[in-house]
């Protein structure tokens, strides 16, 4: 893999070995995209035991716990000591801890292909958890369909620069006057509709509602999203995965009785396996277009943003990164950002008084 200048990793060929067999070519997902599968059934679900330190609804954990419990193994993105981001594999529910919450960088897979394969190989169970891209892109290098295989795709409008990351969490670390040793991209603790960016360090914990931070405001807004991520071959049920997870964001006129801002889950089932997954759970069946409505990660894929060349071509080189970031973020209108201050108050209210 070579890192080009904008942060992102791509597969380059040996010429020292490659035979020219054109392999790579006639599985790769983005020359040979798959048709859409149609969903089977879209529900709106939390598990309540598992919602602090989830992202969401806290499915996830239930679904890796099935899976372990059948002497399975779990493959899932973490934040590493540096700060980066990576698939690991976990055989114990301690190991599957650091998989939950969002991760807003792409993750680097490593060899996790080959071993969910040996896995498979030997007859155990593999959950094996990512973006609409990797579950292609597993399934394509596995070339065939494993009944012991379930595929479980996180939602996704984009994934930013994995380069501009390790800048910016060097560039918080001189903010805050030490190296950054946790980040939480998704903290529930204020709000789950109104998230914040949480970093921490020997100094303490820093907290900021997550339009504040410039990286997390550059990523809703996608500046520093992948190129590829601006025409994905993988999304809207393209994947080949069984289940589809997603905020729930209109859980409030789908499903009101579970709006309680501590995070809803939207789980969609693609195959009968992705259905098993989820049995033992109460649900509540929604209908997919309400349901997805406002989720970036079933929207059309987001345009190109007009400066995002601009922004790139000057990271690398700019002496303060944050300063920098915060002038390529687009702040909203200021009646927008009223009335969605309003909204959230009396949200609140509703909660507390119905609560």
């Amino acid at each position: 893999m070579r890192r080009d200048r904008q942060g992102f990793d791509y597969p380059v060929a040996n010429p020292d070995i490659c035979i020219g067999c054109g392999k790579c070519e006639s599985v790769c997902p983005v020359i040979n995209p798959a048709e859409p599968v149609k969903p089977l059934a879209s529900y709106a679900m939390k598990v309540q035991e598992n919602l602090s330190g989830s992202s969401s609804g806290g499915v996830f954990p239930y679904i890796a716990g099935k899976v372990l419990d059948e002497g399975g193994v779990v493959f899932g993105a973490v934040l590493n000591d540096d700060m980066t981001v990576g698939h690991a594999e976990a055989e114990t529910v301690a190991e599957v801890e650091p998989m939950r919450g969002s991760k807003y960088v792409q993750s680097d897979l490593y060899s996790v292909f080959e071993d969910v394969k040996m896995y498979l190989s030997q007859g155990r169970k593999v959950l094996f958890t990512g973006t609409p891209c990797q579950i292609a892109g597993l399934k394509s290098y596995l070339g065939k369909g494993s009944e012991d295989l379930l595929t479980v795709e996180v939602a996704c409008h984009g994934v930013p620069s994995p380069g501009l990351w390790a800048k910016y969490v060097e560039a918080l670390g001189r903010k805050h006057k030490g190296t950054i040793t946790s980040v939480t991209f998704k903290d529930k603790s204020r709000s789950w509709m109104h998230y914040n960016f949480v970093v921490e360090n020997a100094s303490g914990r820093f907290a900021v509602p997550y339009v504040d931070d410039p990286y997390m405001a550059l990523f809703v807004q996608d500046m520093i999203l992948r190129p590829s991520c601006h025409e994905c071959p993988a999304r809207f049920g393209r994947s080949g995965s069984d289940i589809i997870l997603a905020d729930m964001w209109t859980v409030g006129k789908v499903a009101e009785e579970l709006d309680d801002d501590k995070g809803t889950s939207l789980v969609i089932a693609n195959t009968a396996k992705g259905m098993s997954a989820v049995d033992g759970l109460d649900k509540r069946e929604v209908p997919f277009d309400a349901a997805t409505e406002g989720n970036g990660g079933f929207a059309v894929s987001a345009e190109i943003p007009q400066r995002r060349d601009e922004f790139f071509a000057g990271y690398l080189s700019a002496k303060d990164l944050i300063a920098y970031m915060k002038g390529f973020v687009v702040r909203r209108p200021l009646h927008v950002r009223v009335y969605r201050k309003v909204r959230h108050i009396l949200s609140t209210i509703k909660r507390r008084i119905t609560g």
